[in-house]
């Protein structure tokens, strides 16, 4: 006789994200939409408030609003409201966003082992984060690549909003999801081991990575490993070459790209070269977002 209880509970995430881009909402509206599609949430709606440096002007306002409010129509989320503020402590604008939902779910622990060993990525290390600087600093780009490859960076702007993979995960039976933010994948992955009280076996070599994102991350001397990657995440199977090949056959990067451990060692491999994952180092991006001239 089945034990499992269904309970129905309202679940909410917050984002929030700096910088002068008119996308930041979008940034945030998919960071916070896509971890709660990932518990399987619905009825989702969004609000959103806007921080904006008192010595600044309002003259792109209008802009930022406008993206935000596209974002939420195109992934069919009421937007609530939209609150703007200035504020004397802000140097740069600010764009938090709360979404809520309702969620169903089976009362049962999330257990690594149980629910498979293998780590599976869906999506591009680094990905969201060389869009957000390639917005942040799109007049030095264009100055220092060609019209074609600026092209390609473009073609993935709405790679943000993961709601297709999660969804194939999930009738996958996956229930260990989670998305690649602050600190990149080297942050998501030692945190994973830490939630499950497990080491990881990673081989740097599987790890997916555009072109665009390597040759952007040298131009400014950044990690895309440790790089805000919105819309990737880290998926636990039992089955990780399957999962993959599903993602693979619907249009979405995806590769295992290794295993949990019996041991607290956090590896990663690369060739012949064995290095262990430090704790989580701040973001890439914030070498570039802080650095931004006004938009303003």
């Amino acid at each position: 006789m089945s034990t499992d209880i269904q309970t129905v509970r309202a679940v909410s995430a917050t984002s929030c994200i700096c910088g002068w881009s008119k996308e930041t909402g979008a940034y945030a509206l998919a960071e916070a939409l896509n971890e709660l599609v990932a518990e399987g949430a619905g009825s989702l709606n969004a609000q959103v408030r806007i921080l904006i440096p008192e010595s600044h002007g309002s003259s792109r306002l209008p802009a930022v609003q406008k993206q935000i409010e596209k974002a939420c129509r195109e992934q069919g989320v009421p937007l609530l409201s939209l609150l703007q503020y200035k504020t004397p402590v802000a140097s740069l604008p600010l764009v938090a966003v709360t979404c809520t939902g309702i969620t169903e779910c089976t009362a049962q622990p999330e257990d690594a082992a149980g629910q498979g060993r293998e780590i599976v990525l869906a999506g591009w290390t680094g990905l969201a984060g060389m869009l957000r600087i390639a917005e942040e600093r799109e007049a030095e780009l264009k100055e220092r690549f060609a019209p074609a490859f600026i092209k390609q960076i473009e073609a993935f702007n709405g790679s943000i909003f993961a709601g297709k993979a999660i969804r194939i995960a999930r009738e996958a039976d996956i229930r260990i999801l989670r998305q690649i933010t602050e600190g990149g994948i080297f942050a998501a992955l030692w945190h994973l081991a830490k939630e499950a009280g497990t080491g990881i076996d990673i081989d740097m070599k599987k790890i997916s990575v555009r072109q665009e994102t390597i040759e952007v991350c040298e131009n400014y001397r950044l990690n895309p490993y440790q790089l805000t990657s919105t819309g990737s995440f880290l998926m636990l199977a039992a089955d990780g070459g399957r999962l993959a090949g599903e993602l693979r056959r619907n249009g979405i990067e995806a590769a295992v790209i290794g295993r949990m451990t019996d041991n607290n060692d956090k590896v990663i491999r690369n060739g012949e070269e064995i290095r262990y994952i430090d704790r989580p180092a701040p973001d890439e991006i914030n070498k570039i977002i802080g650095h931004t001239k006004s938009g303003y």
